[in-house]
């Protein structure tokens, strides 16, 4: 392993570039918490947003990055082009900001919910900007969905079972 950046800020949820010369990151070395990019083989850090950022993704084609506005959960999803110009709200509700992936048609998504009852897997068609459930959720999603780069699977994190106990402790004093 080698050290990628030698900076004092906090610099978290590293993700690649689909062609591998860059790796996206947010970070706080700026004030406030943006996206940056590094490019992989060492150098410095380029500021990509400017508006706030979190987890990113850029797209398979390179022309945008995808990225969550906030680390509170739900929070937004946004696009911006990576070379740079203006911040585009894409999404209004995301579960929470590792909750989605971006393919070569589209954007697979765990909203936040809302009127629903249940949460579910969603996917954002570019052609048509139509948002269609993939997939139902039985039980509440955790942080983390990625899709396979075929298309056929996707992995995302999920609560299956919590438990707690309430204990008493006698004659504490």
């Amino acid at each position: 392993p080698a050290r990628l950046i030698a900076h004092p800020a906090s610099d978290v949820a590293p993700s690649w570039s689909p062609d591998g010369r860059w790796i996206y990151f947010f970070s706080t070395r700026s004030g406030s918490v943006q996206v940056w990019k590094a490019p992989a083989g060492g150098g410095e850090a380029i500021q990509v947003t400017r508006g706030g950022g979190y987890v990113a993704v850029e797209s398979p084609d390179g022309r945008f990055l995808y990225y969550c506005k906030s680390d509170q959960a739900p929070t937004t999803l946004w696009k911006v082009p990576v070379q740079g110009g203006e911040e585009v709200q894409v999404l209004d509700s995301l579960s929470y900001m590792a909750n989605f992936d971006v393919a070569d048609d589209g954007i697979y998504f765990i909203p936040g919910r809302g009127p629903e009852t249940r949460h579910a897997i969603k996917f954002l068609e570019f052609a048509t900007g139509r948002i269609t459930t993939v997939a139902a959720l039985e039980n509440r999603p955790e942080v983390g969905l990625t899709v396979s780069r075929d298309g056929r699977w996707i992995r995302w994190a999920q609560t299956d079972q919590q438990n707690s106990d309430l204990m008493l402790v006698e004659n504490f004093r």
